[in-house]
């Protein structure tokens, strides 16, 4: 991501939005080092980019108390959108689409001075803060460059806030990513909060659909998200859990202003319409394809043609000369072959057994996935049915043949119901033998 910017506004006050991938290029400098380095910079106000992970998750957990289906994918990353579009629409419906965090963030801070012209920076690496509420974009190796440049040095900086008003850096609601908290996902919205972190996060999503597990999914992190700790400096282990421990302990309530009103939802056509009229400044994306490998789906990042053909054709075709590269010496890249998508509408659409639509993923997925759970059924309830008869029968044997290897209630049940041996009789009343005793 190149940085952008905007002309600054003559009377704009300078602030900064620190984004997560910030802080974790600053270490070992705390994140008050850093606000304090900012402030040398001249900006008037850092403010982190956790307040943008409160709204999103706030706004999340309103709409998974009324959300129809059983399971929701939290998409407040471009890069889970595009993932989760990249072959159809057929997700659509499943997943809640959000601004990304550092956007949201942008307009809380414009909402909370709006008497005053704001020029905003964002300090960061998420490719979702291409909006009109941020003026200018850095990358955190660009904002350490300019603490150089002026001199600035982080681990020299206050580890306290002293003449710099202090900003609550506290969650409640939310993760890094604008995630919600499990806690409030089970007491609110009533679901397990599962974040997918294996080796194939979109097979494992795709299990969790078919399954319809009551449950709001997160793959944020294993698709490098950086608001959510992942990316160049990302901590080892767990991303996300690494940098939690470089925030304030949890607060016990809301840390932002309740009366300030800040939409954060995002629907997929806004989001088309945001990366169309990015791609009219730019030039737009092709589809690298090597020349001695077939083209794999899962590397189809950006079509620029489309054209509708059969739901069971693949089609790769050259494109047409308005869209072919322009011969030019000058140019070295290799002349590359669009791929031709299918129309969403003539997608295949699959059912479940109670006739709810599912998410289409791939009919090799899915036969996969059903055939997993028709075995793992067809191992498990047998045996459990056969062991239960043949238990019966041994101890209904048992109990006839008085040999039964039976709970102790049911052998004391068995041996009342059988006739008690008659006593000896008395010792004078016992007839004489022949030896005279």
């Amino acid at each position: 991501m190149s940085s952008s910017s905007r002309a600054l506004p003559e009377d704009g006050t300078p602030f900064i939005i620190l984004g997560a991938d910030a802080v974790l290029a600053a270490l070992p400098a705390s994140p008050v080092q850093l606000a304090h380095a900012c402030q040398a910079l001249g900006f008037q106000l850092a403010a982190p980019a956790t307040w943008g992970d409160e709204l999103i998750a706030e706004s999340c957990l309103d709409r998974l108390a009324t959300y129809e289906h059983p399971t929701a994918v939290m998409c407040s990353c471009p890069l889970v959108t595009e993932r989760l579009t990249r072959a159809s629409m057929m997700l659509e419906p499943f997943m809640l689409t959000f601004v990304s965090p550092p956007v949201a963030t942008a307009r809380y801070l414009r909402a909370a001075f709006g008497g005053q012209a704001l020029h905003i920076t964002y300090a960061g690496a998420c490719p979702g803060a291409d909006d009109e509420s941020i003026d200018a974009r850095l990358r955190p190796s660009e904002l350490l460059e300019a603490f150089v440049e002026q001199g600035i040095v982080l681990g020299s900086q206050p580890n306290c806030f002293d003449a710099l008003v202090p900003l609550d850096r506290r969650r409640f609601y939310s993760l890094p990513g604008g995630v919600p908290t499990r806690e409030h996902v089970e007491r609110i919205a009533h679901r397990s909060f599962i974040e997918l972190t294996g080796d194939d996060v979109v097979l494992e999503l795709t299990q969790q659909l078919i399954e319809q597990t009551p449950a709001l999914l997160d793959i944020a992190a294993p698709l490098g998200c950086a608001c959510a700790g992942a990316g160049e400096h990302a901590m080892p282990g767990n991303p996300r859990a690494g940098l939690l421990t470089l925030e304030p302990p949890r607060a016990r309530q809301r840390v932002l202003d309740q009366s300030l009103q800040v939409d954060v939802t995002q629907t997929l056509v806004e989001l088309c319409e945001l990366h169309m009229s990015t791609a009219e400044e730019t030039t737009p994306l092709e589809v690298h394809l090597a020349a001695d490998s077939a083209p794999a789906p899962e590397d189809v990042l950006d079509v620029n043609i489309v054209e509708v053909v059969a739901p069971d054709e693949v089609v790769l075709a050259n494109a047409p000369a308005a869209a072919r590269v322009a011969d030019d010496e000058s140019l070295s890249v290799p002349r590359r072959r669009p791929v031709v998508a299918r129309a969403p509408s003539l997608m295949p659409r699959y059912t479940n057994a109670s006739g709810e639509m599912v998410p289409r993923a791939s009919l090799a997925v899915l036969r996969r996935a059903l055939a997993r759970i028709a075995k793992r059924k067809a191992r498990r309830q047998p045996k459990v049915e056969r062991g239960r008869r043949e238990r019966a029968i041994e101890i209904h044997e048992g109990l006839v043949r008085g040999t039964a290897r039976t709970p102790r209630s049911l052998a004391i049940a068995a041996g009342a119901d059988l006739p008690r041996p008659v006593p000896p009789p008395p010792a004078r009343h016992r007839p004489r033998t022949m030896m005279g005793l």
